[in-house]
């Protein structure tokens, strides 16, 4: 069959005489298509056209030796050529950095170095770090409430992300716009690993610094982003190249932390850990202070507030500073206030205000834009997160499976797996399917991924033989597949309902909501631990709280087809819901002279056309 596609292939070259380049790649092709079989069989040659192929050569006739021996040749040279290709990857790799590098300068090692090192390594090894800090060190296995409460809210920096944006937007800090914010939060992030790990801290004592690590990281990603929308609009044919450093380089770190963050917390102890993982700030500090991006830096005349934009789109800015606000404000009253009443009546009004925020302030904008919004937030909040407290029953709890560093290391590892099957699966089976009907079944497996923990707390598995941890590793390889299910046409969809000049500072606005609807869910998940009694070691309720948590994620599912408009993901969004949205993007714009009839004769004959995708259109 590959030996029938690859002469129909020939005959088309060898047909295709219109074009200008036919004449000179068609005898180097048909020669390199040569090389797969034998000239002897008269399958390809590079004498003239080659025409199609006979149900013999589909179906040869097993009595055949010479055939035999052909196909047996052919299935040798594959595998030689998938062996050549593997081998040839790190080059290819090297001469992709490399030709990035020669066009775009600095910015490509400062992005490896910040979604490779800093976000990717830092991030898991010093996250699992911190986890056992703060279970071991500062003892809060005992409470595993306040423990999740100081998690969720150092997460504040990636949820107030817009309003980092928008600030590097509007004044050029020490001249730059981006490198000096990106010195500043690493230099931060360095100093609050070092704190963490020789300072004798209690327990809410650590959340300035903890705060200081997550900004090292987040505001770099608004920083990288943001210049990689620059240079994406400079060469937009290099614009997905771009964006696979970016993402290339974060599952890379991320690689790197599975196989050794297990085994430092074990050897080192989370402090000393701590320490050493402030090197992954540092690695983005001193590029920045070297100033390795190409980033002109603005004269001191210049170098004043603009409130341009924040004037000129006041619903956004509004939105923005509301939700600062209330970020800050739900995570404090969580860490101080101590009844467990007054913290959910607190997170109750705060998603309440906010929701309504959303709505009215994007409704201005467009309203299919403000539904999608709401719906992003309010999923979010209805998900409760019972994280630390199944943390501290893996790895402590009498009875519990007693998982060691090396495994919870390990998971971030099994999970990247089942990140990676979901998009192939998506890409290659659910781009024709449903908003509704995706977000439906993937929801739907999300309960029941929810709803597997309740097998794990009451050892169901060690009765059918099933070992915990394989268990959990299946299981965390499931989640994240189903879990990526929901996020890429979510993905697709947030960046389709955003009007056109404001794609970059809105999309960005849909993530922050999204991160802020995770943080309610996780405060919202600490005080129902309370409530339960799940603290001092007492771990009886885990399993109600198991089935609460999974049955809180079936209450998004009346949002679906309340909020999510009834598209697929390759349908365009309606224009009279996306104001100035459009999936084709030409060079220019029609004048009012151009008849309609022939610009939409110059859509449909542009097949290099891109597709809309995160906001950047390009031809």
């Amino acid at each position: 069959l590959a030996s029938c596609r690859r002469a129909g292939m020939a005959e088309q070259l060898s047909n295709a005489s219109a074009g200008d380049s036919a004449p000179a790649l068609q005898p180097k092709l048909l020669s390199s298509l040569s090389s797969f079989g034998s000239p002897a069989e008269g399958r390809l040659t590079t004498d003239g056209p080659v025409k199609g192929c006979s149900k013999e050569d589909v179906e040869p006739d097993s009595s055949d030796n010479s055939t035999v021996t052909g196909g047996k040749k052919l299935r040798d040279m594959r595998a030689l050529t998938c062996l050549k290709g593997l081998l040839m990857m790190p080059y290819q790799l090297v001469r992709f950095v490399t030709s990035l590098h020669a066009q775009f300068g600095g910015f490509v090692p400062v992005a490896a170095l910040q979604y490779g090192v800093n976000q990717g390594l830092g991030g898991a090894v010093g996250g699992l770090a911190l986890k056992y800090y703060l279970k071991d060190v500062l003892g809060l296995q005992n409470n595993p409430a306040l423990m999740q409460n100081l998690r969720a809210a150092s997460r504040i920096p990636w949820n107030i992300k817009p309003v980092m944006g928008m600030l590097s937007d509007a004044y050029p800090l020490f001249g730059f716009h981006q490198t000096s914010y990106i010195a500043v939060a690493a230099a931060g992030g360095i100093v609050g690993y070092v704190c963490l790990s020789v300072l004798p801290l209690t327990a809410i004592a650590t959340l300035p610094f903890t705060l200081l690590v997550r900004f090292s990281s987040a505001t770099p990603d608004v920083m990288i982003d943001a210049f990689a929308a620059k240079l994406s609009k400079q060469a937009p044919e290099r614009a997905s190249d771009l964006q696979s450093l970016v993402w290339g380089s974060l599952p890379m770190g991320l690689a790197v932390s599975c196989a050794v963050s297990g085994t430092l917390v074990q050897a080192l102890g989370p402090k000393m850990l701590l320490l050493l993982v402030s090197v992954c700030p540092l690695s983005v500090f001193v590029p920045s202070v070297l100033r390795w991006l190409p980033e002109e830096r603005v004269p001191k005349e210049q170098r004043r507030l603009d409130l341009s934009f924040l004037k000129k789109h006041g619903s956004v800015t509004a939105l923005a500073a509301c939700m600062s606000v209330l970020t800050i404000t739900l995570s404090v009253l969580q860490i101080l206030v101590e009844s467990v009443y007054i913290r959910g009546l607190v997170i109750l009004i705060c998603g309440v205000l906010l929701a309504l925020s959303v709505y009215i302030s994007l409704c201005r904008i467009t309203p299919i834009l403000a539904k999608v919004a709401l719906f992003i937030f309010v999923r979010e909040c209805l998900q409760p997160s019972i994280g630390d407290p199944m943390f501290i029953w893996y790895t402590a709890a009498e009875g519990g499976p007693h998982f060691s560093p090396q495994v919870m290391g390990a998971l971030e590892g099994v999970g990247a797996v089942g990140l990676f099957c979901g998009v192939v699966i998506y890409n290659k089976y659910l781009t024709t399917v449903s908003y509704r009907r995706i977000f439906l079944l993937a929801q739907l497996g999300i309960m029941l991924y929810n709803l597997s923990d309740f097998i794990l707390v009451k050892r169901w598995n060690l009765l059918v033989g099933v070992p915990d941890v394989v268990f959990i590793l299946g299981d965390d390889a499931f989640g994240e597949l189903v879990g990526r299910f929901f996020m890429m046409p979510l993905l697709v969809l947030s960046s389709k309902v955003c009007p056109d000049n404001l794609e970059g500072t809105l999309f960005a606005m849909l993530m922050a909501l999204s991160n802020f609807g995770g943080t309610v869910g996780e405060f919202f998940g600490a005080t129902m631990t309370d409530m339960l009694g799940i603290k001092n070691g007492n771990f009886d309720m885990l399993p109600q709280a198991v089935i609460a948590k999974s049955i809180c994620r079936l209450l998004p599912i009346p949002l679906i087809y309340i909020l999510v408009p009834d598209l697929t993901p390759q349908d365009p969004i309606p224009g009279g819901d996306a104001k100035g949205s459009s999936d084709v993007n030409l060079d220019s714009a029609p004048s009012a002279q151009e008849p309609a009839a022939e610009v939409v004769g110059k859509v449909d004959s542009e097949k290099d056309c891109a597709i809309r995708w995160r906001g950047e259109e390009t031809c």
